[in-house]
């Protein structure tokens, strides 16, 4: 029997020892790079840097328009298309943020949140919204024009077309109500 409960200890120990070893390659092959190890290759990006500073460049403008907007909301209370907008702003970060570590790219910080500042009146906030609607549909016009990666055009020319289509439209009507041109929120 002692032989028996060597033999367990041994291999007992022997399991430990490995389960050691493992963990020892596993932090090596981490530290040692993506050219040995072909995983870890694939969460590096492979997008030229134009590409990925229009990502960069999409995202902060996300940041800052939900910022602006929730600013907006905190000074006027929850006022459409405000509180409508800001939703859709969150779901466009979301967008990016899955495209970011789809492409392995750090997700910029949101500096904007709180450091942003509104107008005196929610007439002038809508003409920001309109402005800042308007510059969106040429910034994605721009990016379009030399992205190459199919997901990436699809991102830019979904969030061009509820720019244009959508956030500009609401922007508009809001500065139209605001004028005494329709209806109350």
């Amino acid at each position: 029997m002692m032989k028996n409960k060597y033999q367990s200890t041994k291999t007992n120990h022997r399991k430990a020892f490995n389960s050691v070893i493992a963990g020892i390659l596993i932090a090596t092959m981490g530290m040692i790079g993506s050219s040995f190890f072909p995983l870890t290759a694939m969460a590096q990006t492979s997008l030229d840097a134009e590409t990925q500073q229009a990502m960069i460049d999409s995202i902060n403008d996300e940041y800052r328009a939900r910022a602006f907007y929730n600013a907006v909301i905190e000074k006027f209370g929850s006022v459409r298309p405000f509180t409508n907008i800001v939703r859709s702003e969150n779901n466009h970060v979301n967008l990016w943020e899955n495209l970011f570590a789809k492409y392995g790219i750090a997700v910029p910080a949101d500096s904007f949140a709180g450091n942003v500042s509104v107008p005196d009146t929610l007439k002038a906030a809508c003409e920001m919204g309109v402005e800042a609607e308007v510059d969106n549909v040429a910034m994605y016009d721009r990016f379009l024009t030399f992205v190459t990666q199919s997901d990436l055009q699809a991102a830019f020319t979904q969030l061009r077309q509820v720019s244009q289509e959508k956030h500009l439209t609401a922007f508009e009507r809001c500065v139209q109500r605001s004028n005494g041109g329709g209806r109350g929120r």
